[in-house]
């Protein structure tokens, strides 16, 4: 009998590398290069409100792709339900969005801030698409991609 073989702690290719946020940010700084617009607060307003989103989602982000370590995210064959995953379907992205209103805020930067809706917006149908694509690999609803229910019993996922 050979010995149970260990569980990665941490899978390098989980980690998402979220287009539509790093396209905002760019769009943002190379805004912020032609047409500087600075947030109208002082700086240390910025630092001490950017930081811990900044931090908080890097924690959140190391959580998630710790807790989906047993399963390939690029190919998912079963649903996380653990960790971040109990209580959003999408923590990853999440944790993105909280990073980028971080580095907006440190940087002190309002165009990525004005462009977030729109990144937000392209997540979504991002979302939509990989939730489709589980949804045809399973062939049946699972409780990423079941419709949502009115039942207020159920507790809301993001």
């Amino acid at each position: 009998m050979s010995p149970p073989t260990a569980v990665p702690a941490w899978r390098w290719g989980n980690i998402p590398i979220p287009e539509a946020h790093l396209a905002g940010l760019a769009a943002g700084i190379l805004l912020q290069l032609i047409t500087p617009w600075r947030l109208p607060w002082p700086t240390w307003i910025g630092h001490g409100c950017g930081w811990p989103l900044l931090l908080g989602g890097l924690w959140l982000g190391a959580w998630a792709v710790r807790a989906a370590a047993r399963v390939n995210l690029e190919r998912p064959n079963q649903l996380v339900d653990n960790g971040p995953y109990a209580h959003s379907r999408n923590p990853m992205y999440v944790a993105w969005t909280l990073g980028y209103v971080g580095v907006t805020l440190v940087a002190g930067t309002a165009w990525p801030l004005l462009l977030l809706p729109l990144v937000l917006v392209v997540t979504h149908v991002v979302v939509l698409r990989e939730e489709r694509s589980l949804k045809r690999r399973s062939g049946t609803h699972t409780a990423a991609t079941r419709p949502r229910s009115t039942d207020t019993s159920e507790s809301c996922r993001l």
